[in-house]
C-alpha cells in the first residue's frame, strides 16, 4: 500500500480517563486502518499517578509520535474525561463497581449525568404476579423496574422460583416457567451468589429436561447467567463439564463460563487456562469429545495464546476444526494487537446487567407472522461435514419448554413444523 492510501485509511484517536471529570490521569490512543473493520492496529496507553497527564509535554509528545508512527495524522488531547482510568476484568472484575474512583459510581460516563435508581411502582407480590403471566405478550417493564428497586424483598422469592423449577422441571407450570426465567435473569443482574448452585442443578438435569425447564435460554445465555452468580469455588462448574449425564449444550455452557470468568476478572486466568489444558487433553483422549468445539472457541476469545500449539498439535492428531473456529482465527489471534479479542469477548457478552433488554428475544413478545416466516433452505446447509458435525453435537436442537424461546427463525424441535406439515420440526424440516 503507498503511502497516500495508508493515509487515506488511517485514523487515530485518543481518550483521556481520570478519578473524576476534571482531572485525567491516563490517556488511551489507538490507531484503526479503514481495511480492517473495528479491531485497532496499534493501542499504547500512558498513565501518571499526580496531576493531568494532559499537561505532560513529554507525554503529548509521545502521543504525536505515537500516531505518526503508524501512518495516523496526530489527534490532540481531549477536553472531556470518559471515565474510571482503571481497567474493567484487570483492576476489578466487570460489571462491578471500581473501588478506587467512587465518582463513577452513579455518574454516565458520557454525558456526566446521575444514573437514575430504579423506582418501585408495584409491590412485591404484584412484581411476582406481573412476571408468572405465562399469557404476556408485551414485556413486563414496570415489574422489571419494581423488582430491581426491591432487590431485597425479591430475592427470596425468586431463589424459591428456581428451586421449584430445577426440583420439578417437566411439570412446572406455564406461569412458573415464566417466573423461573425471569428470576435467573435477575438474581444473575443482582450477582446473587445464592443462585450459584441452583443454575448449576438446573444445567445438570439429564438428557433435555434443563431445556424443557430454561428453553433456549440454556444456550442462549447459560454460561454468562453461571459466570454472573458465581461465588469463588470452580467445583460446581467442573462437575458439570464432566458429567456425562448432562445435556452437552450444557456442559459447553459450563466451558464457557470459565472463559466469562478469566475475561471479566472473577477468576485469575492461569487457572482458566491450567484447566482447559486438562480439557484439551481429555478431548483429545475421548476423540470425539462434544467439549472440544467449546474449548477451542473459549480458547480463542480469551487470548489463550499458550494453549494453542496444543489446539493445533490436536489438529494433527485427527481432532476435526471446530465449526466457528479455525486454523486462521488461532493465526489471526496470534497476528493481531494483544487484547483486542478480549475486549470484543467482554463487549459482546457482559455479565447480566439489563432483563428486560436480555429478554426481549422471547417468543412471546415476537410477532407471529415473522415467526412463521419459514424457509426450511435457511435450515440447511450444502456442507455435508459441517451437517454430521452439527448432527453429531446436536446442534440446532432447542426444546419447547415452559420458559420462551427465541423468535424468529430459530424453531424448537418439538415445536409444530413451521412448513405446515402437522409434524413437530425435529421430525420433519429439522431432520
Amino acid at each position: 500500500m503507498s503511502t497516500v492510501e495508508q493515509s487515506f485509511y488511517t485514523v487515530g484517536g485518543v481518550v483521556a480517563y481520570g478519578p473524576d471529570n476534571k482531572r485525567a490521569t491516563k490517556l488511551v490512543a489507538r490507531v484503526y486502518s479503514g481495511l480492517d473493520g473495528d479491531k485497532p492496529k496499534a493501542v499504547e496507553e500512558w498513565s501518571v499517578d499526580e496531576g493531568d497527564i494532559r499537561q505532560d509535554p513529554s507525554i503529548r509528545e509521545q502521543v504525536t509520535e505515537f500516531f505518526k508512527r503508524h501512518g495516523a495524522k496526530p489527534e490532540p488531547l481531549p477536553d472531556l474525561v470518559c471515565g474510571c482510568p482503571h481497567e474493567e476484568g484487570v483492576d476489578y472484575p466487570v460489571g462491578r463497581k471500581c473501588p478506587h474512583c467512587h465518582f463513577w459510581h452513579d455518574i454516565d460516563p458520557l454525558t456526566l449525568e446521575p444514573i437514575e435508581p430504579p423506582v418501585a411502582t408495584l409491590s412485591p407480590e404484584e412484581v411476582l404476579r406481573e412476571l408468572s403471566k405465562a399469557d404476556a405478550t408485551e414485556q413486563p417493564l414496570e415489574a422489571l423496574e419494581s423488582a430491581d428497586a426491591q432487590r431485597e424483598a425479591l430475592t427470596e422469592p425468586l431463589l424459591q422460583a428456581m428451586e421449584k423449577g430445577v426440583a420439578q422441571p417437566e411439570d412446572l407450570s406455564e406461569g412458573d416457567g415464566m417466573l423461573f426465567g425471569y428470576a435467573c435473569y435477575l438474581l444473575a443482574m443482582w450477582r446473587e451468589p445464592r443462585a450459584y448452585p441452583l443454575m448449576v442443578r438446573w444445567l445438570s438435569l439429564p438428557d433435555e429436561q434443563a431445556f424443557d425447564l430454561g428453553g433456549d435460554t440454556v444456550t442462549e445465555s447459560g454460561n454468562r447467567l453461571l459466570a454472573s452468580v458465581y461465588d469463588g469455588n470452580p467445583e460446581p462448574i467442573l462437575n458439570l463439564i464432566h458429567n456425562e449425564k448432562a445435556n452437552p449444550y450444557c456442559r459447553g455452557e459450563a466451558v464457557m463460563a470459565l472463559c466469562r470468568l478469566a475475561n471479566w476478572g472473577e477468576m485469575p486466568r492461569d487457572a482458566v487456562i491450567e484447566i482447559y489444558r486438562k480439557l484439551i487433553g481429555h478431548c483429545v483422549e475421548k476423540k470425539n469429545s462434544p467439549l472440544w468445539d467449546y474449548v477451542v472457541q473459549a480458547c480463542v476469545n480469551m487470548e489463550a495464546l499458550e494453549l494453542f500449539p496444543e489446539i493445533r498439535a490436536a489438529f494433527e492428531r485427527g481432532l476435526e476444526e471446530p465449526m466457528f473456529v479455525d486454523r486462521e482465527d488461532l493465526d489471526e489471534v496470534e497476528a493481531g494487537p494483544r487484547g483486542w479479542w478480549i475486549e470484543q469477548d467482554i463487549a459482546d457478552r457482559p455479565p447480566i446487567m439489563d432483563v428486560a433488554s436480555e429478554t426481549v428475544w422471547w417468543k412471546c413478545f415476537s410477532d407471529e407472522e415473522d415467526f412463521f416466516d419459514f424457509d426450511p433452505e435457511d435450515y440447511l446447509d450444502s456442507d455435508e461435514d459441517f451437517l454430521a458435525s452439527a448432527g453429531e453435537l446436536g446442534l440446532g436442537d432447542v426444546i419447547e419448554s415452559n420458559a420462551p424461546v427465541r423468535s424468529g427463525k430459530k424453531v424448537g424441535r418439538n415445536e409444530p413444523c413451521p412448513c405446515g406439515s402437522g409434524k413437530k420440526y425435529k421430525k420433519c424440516c429439522g431432520k
